[in-house]
């Protein structure tokens, strides 16, 4: 009898468990990014990269080309009308480069950029003008005069390399996208 009973108690107790419900699943969790984190930089804008290239481009270019052609080993110590002639010739034609290379750029993506350019294309104009000029004086005349304005028109050429500011401070490079634009210039990078 006993283990009648112990039978029929198991058969309960398994119909009972087995009829019951069966147990409901996990809840799944959904989680979606907030829209308050941060998206990482998408790197400099390319304008302002572009923009600064050009800049630093023309300025950094006129410097290097002035100095190639002045290290140029030269042959005697005298300076003649024709060496001089020739040597503001390159000089007007560095400095027309420059001012080539900045009036070509599209307006500044950068705030007081375009002021910054303007005095930039001043300083070459007037250093390409005053070399054209001193050289044209050479050719109609090789007095003394002529020879003092070619050598004062040298001095004028040399003015955008002592009188150009640092660029990256004039155009006010200072919150970090425009730190980030800058350091994509390559042609801002010392050479």
């Amino acid at each position: 009898m006993k283990t009648k009973f112990l039978l029929i108690a198991l058969t309960l107790f398994v119909t009972t468990a087995c009829s019951g419900e069966p147990p409901s699943a996990p809840a799944t969790v959904t989680v979606t990014p907030s829209s308050s984190v941060p998206k990482p930089p998408a790197g400099p804008d390319a304008k302002t990269v572009a923009w600064l290239d050009g800049v630093c481009g023309a300025v950094y270019g006129y410097m290097k080309a002035s100095s190639d052609y002045s290290a140029k080993p030269r042959s005697g110590t005298e300076v003649t009308r024709g060496a001089l002639k020739e040597e503001l010739g390159n000089r007007a034609g560095f400095a027309g480069k420059a001012v080539d290379d900045l009036t070509a750029l599209p307006p500044s993506p950068i705030p007081g950029g375009d002021t910054v350019k303007k005095s930039l294309v001043d300083r070459f104009a007037a250093a390409r003008d005053a070399a054209t000029e001193g050289k044209q004086r050479l050719e109609k005349s090789g007095n003394e005069a002529a020879m003092d304005a070619a050598i004062k028109a040298m001095d004028a050429t040399q003015k955008p390399v002592t009188e150009t500011p640092d660029l990256l401070p004039a155009l006010k490079i200072e919150t970090p996208e425009l730190m980030a634009a800058a350091a994509e210039a390559k042609k801002c990078k010392p050479a």
